[in-house]
């Protein structure tokens, strides 16, 4: 019986994947009633993740010493690569601007801890029978705002490839894959 050795090649754009999986998250949040706040919550970590990542990808092909600063807050790496491809001053401007709200809800599911609070509410009429279940920020996700993260998200991260000297012409392109066989003896 012959054998077979095979040799992969992988490039992996780990952000654009990942950005993948958090549209898909936000497709099936507007299309489908069942389930979609779970999916918009998630959808909502995974476009924090995706902007992490990019960050990551481009820290690690700009700076030698990212390896050094790889474990920073995304806050202190967005600030380490705005001053490297200069565009700090635009850190208070949309789209880098909604990147900070979509990170404290993003820090707020990731590394949430039971909490205790109480909320008052003034309404003409009684409440809904499932108010109480819509309370917190992560609870009051609606597709609009999910898609402004989406959104967002994406024009930051080509903004910041435009700030690159070789911007990346395949931005959104998951990688590439090729693999080689031969018959071995």
């Amino acid at each position: 019986m012959p054998k077979y050795e095979t040799t992969y090649e992988v490039e992996s754009k780990t952000y654009a994947a990942i950005f993948h999986t958090a549209w898909h998250l936000l497709d099936m949040a507007e299309n489908h009633e069942t389930g979609r706040l779970l999916n918009l919550q998630a959808a909502t970590v995974f476009f924090a993740f995706t902007f992490e990542a990019y960050l990551n990808h481009v820290g690690a092909e700009e700076l030698s010493f990212w390896d050094e600063i790889e474990r920073i807050s995304y806050q202190k790496k967005l600030n380490v690569l705005s001053k490297h491809l200069g565009f700090a001053k635009d850190l208070s401007k949309p789209p880098l601007q909604t990147i900070l709200a979509l990170f404290k809800l993003r820090d707020a599911l990731a590394h949430g801890r039971t909490e205790t609070t109480t909320i008052k509410m003034t309404r003409s009429g009684p409440p809904p029978h499932d108010a109480v279940c819509y309370l917190l920020p992560a609870e009051k996700l609606t597709t609009e705002v999910v898609r402004r993260y989406h959104d967002e998200v994406q024009a930051a991260i080509e903004f910041i490839n435009s700030a690159r000297p070789k911007p990346d012409k395949l931005l959104w392109n998951q990688g590439s894959r090729s693999s080689v066989t031969s018959a071995v003896e």
